[in-house]
This record gives C-alpha cells, sequence and structure tokens, in this order.
C-alpha cells in the first residue's frame, strides 16, 4: 500500500510539471499571445490581431528558459545575443543549464509597438496553483502582485550591459509582466493594470511619458462564469472548459482563428488528459481515502513507518514541510527532523 501510494503521489507531482509546461507552450503560440497583448497592452489595442502575431512580436518567445535572480537574467541574454540566428532560442537550448535550481520566467518575448516602433519587453506568467496569496517555504502567504513588481524591476534592472551601458539610461525599453490567474476575486473574472503615472503636485509641467512610463503590470483572473470578453473566452476554453483536446481545436480555428501545430495540439493534449484541477489544494484528494483504508489494516508501528516512507518521497519531490505534514498526518516537528536526517533542509 505505501509503495503504490507514494508512487501515485510523484506521478502527480510529475502530471502538474508536465501541464505546467504544456500550458506554457500553447500560450507562448503567437496567435494566442496577440490576443492577450491586444486585450490588455495599450500600445497594441489598434493593431490587428494578424499583424500583432506575424509582423510586431519578435522571434521565438522564450519558455521557462530566462531566470528572474540578479546576476543570472543577463548571463542568459548575453549567451543569446551570441548565437548565430536572430531568433529568440526556445526552452531547449543548450543555455538551459545556466536556470538550473531558479526561478524562472514563465515565457518570455519582445514585441514592436506599432507607433514607434521601439521594442517591448513582455512575460506572460500563468500562476496555475489557484492561489491569489501563494505559500513561502515557511507557510506565510505572499501576494502575486508583489512578486509581479519584482519580476518587472528585474526586466527594467537586467537591461543594463544588455540595452544599454554606463549611464545611458535613455535606451531603457519598457516592460510587461501579464499574469494569468486560474482563480478570481469573488469568483468573478477581471483584468487589472498597474503602471507609473505622473502626478502634478505644484504647477502642471509635464514630462514626456516615454521617459517614466517603462513598467505595466496587468493581472488576468478567469472566474467561474461567462463574461463577453474575447480574451477571458479564449482562456477559459484552453484551461476551465471540460472540451476534449479535438473540441478545444476546433473551437480555436472557427472561433479564434487559431490554427496550432502538431507540437501545440500535443501541449493542449495533454493539458486535457492532466486536467486543471491538478494544481488545486487537494493534490493528493481520492488518493487519501484509499491511504486512510489500508491505514486502519496494519499495526500501530507498521502505519508509522508508512508515513514516515510517504513523508520522505514527499520531502525529496520538493514538497513544503506544511504539505507534507498534512498529508502524512505526522508532526511539523518530526517532518522537520526527517528533513534534517536526510539532509533535504
Amino acid at each position: 500500500m505505501d509503495e503504490e501510494m507514494m508512487q501515485d503521489v510523484k506521478e502527480q507531482l510529475a502530471g502538474a510539471l508536465d501541464y505546467d509546461q504544456a500550458a506554457k507552450g500553447v500560450l507562448s503560440q503567437k496567435m494566442v499571445l496577440a490576443y492577450i497583448l491586444k486585450r490588455t497592452v495599450p500600445e497594441f489595442e489598434s493593431a490587428s490581431l494578424d499583424d500583432i502575431a506575424n509582423i510586431y512580436i519578435e522571434g521565438t518567445p522564450e519558455v521557462s528558459t530566462v531566470p528572474v535572480s540578479k546576476d543570472k537574467t543577463n548571463a542568459v541574454r548575453h549567451a543569446l545575443e551570441r548565437q548565430d540566428t536572430p531568433k529568440i532560442k526556445g526552452a531547449q537550448n543548450e543555455d538551459n543549464s545556466i536556470t538550473e535550481g531558479s526561478i524562472v520566467f514563465d515565457i518570455l518575448f519582445r514585441a514592436k509597438a506599432p507607433e514607434t516602433n521601439e521594442l517591448i519587453t513582455l512575460i506572460i506568467n500563468v500562476e496555475a496553483q489557484k492561489r491569489l496569496k501563494p505559500k513561502k517555504k515557511t507557510g506565510d502567504t505572499y501576494p502575486l502582485l508583489k512578486r509581479a513588481v519584482y519580476y518587472a524591476s528585474r526586466l527594467i534592472s537586467s537591461q543594463k550591459g544588455t540595452e544599454f551601458i554606463h549611464s545611458d539610461y535613455d535606451k531603457i525599453k519598457k516592460v510587461y509582466t501579464i499574469w494569468i490567474c486560474m482563480e478570481a476575486p469573488q469568483g468573478k473574472s477581471a483584468i487589472n493594470r498597474y503602471q507609473l503615472k505622473e502626478q502634478h503636485l505644484l504647477h502642471r509641467y509635464k514630462e514626456p511619458c516615454q521617459n517614466y512610463d517603462l513598467m505595466g503590470i496587468i493581472f488576468v483572473y478567469l472566474g467561474n462564469s461567462k463574461v463577453k470578453d474575447q480574451l477571458i473566452n479564449l482562456l477559459d476554453l484552453m484551461f476551465k472548459s471540460s472540451k476534449n483536446a479535438s473540441e478545444k481545436i476546433t473551437t480555436l480555428h472557427n472561433d479564434f482563428g487559431i490554427d496550432l501545430t502538431q507540437k501545440e495540439e500535443g501541449d493542449l493534449e495533454v493539458m486535457c488528459n492532466l486536467g486543471e484541477g491538478i494544481y488545486e489544494d487537494g493534490l493528493m484528494k481520492g488518493k487519501q481515502e484509499g491511504w486512510e483504508k489500508g491505514r486502519k489494516e496494519g499495526r500501530k508501528e507498521g502505519r508509522r513507518e508508512g508515513k514516515l516512507e510517504l513523508a520522505l518521497e514527499m520531502l525529496k519531490d520538493g514538497m513544503a514541510l506544511e504539505k507534507v505534514a498534512k498529508y502524512s498526518k505526522l508532526s511539523l516537528s518530526i517532518i522537520k527532523e526527517l528533513a534534517k536526517q536526510n539532509k533535504l533542509i
């Protein structure tokens, strides 16, 4: 029972990673990105979807490649610039090892602003954990908006040495970070935008907006009910609809003019097979019932040993200490001691 239970847990954790990567693969499709840009980024609201996808989006979007952490974002960008091809490399490029053990931007790409032809750096983040306040390793929570501000700030600061050198701050490019959240406030779909704005506290001197309007943060919340919004309907189809992959592919073509490649269709099928519910707090819902039944059949010592083995496997898979304690039914102090003994913390 214990070995089977641990295997199920490992498979679900692997499934969560597969779903996450597949979702980013579908989202990085240029026409999908075009819908996102047209609806949320002011610079693109007057452009056609075809022009955004085929003219304004530069190269091939990065997927889970460029790290967020200080000194590492620049390293990958320099490595990419040294490559012969003008296209931005994908997730499997040779510099992937630089990002190991780091937090990475989900989808990173550039697009030219239609009116000014200026390059804008954009990142699309998929917050698939269904929490507006994710948990830290300590068990506390933090607001996603603060994390978004940090990501946008990293995109600004990492431009030194790539977009400009020394004090050439006039060459800083505008950045956007766009977050797609599977959970919505009060369950209602919403789109919020945050940006730097000028306020006149004395007289009315106006600075050209291009000198300060360099950072935009956008949150797209997917609710539980239908709304008359094309972007929300598109994302709802991809992430929340109960349709199978074939039905979704047909709807994407007929209703949104989006034709997926064979690989992207495969990613969509992975998403449909795994189901978006894999990210809910009840990661092991259904598995725990069988475990509880088996637990009652064994001796007390055997049950404890089984719990410890299960807890150790979850710790090795990187699960937070609090969650391990919750699912294994062991105290947090025991879990911490187990992690220490096995040099996992």
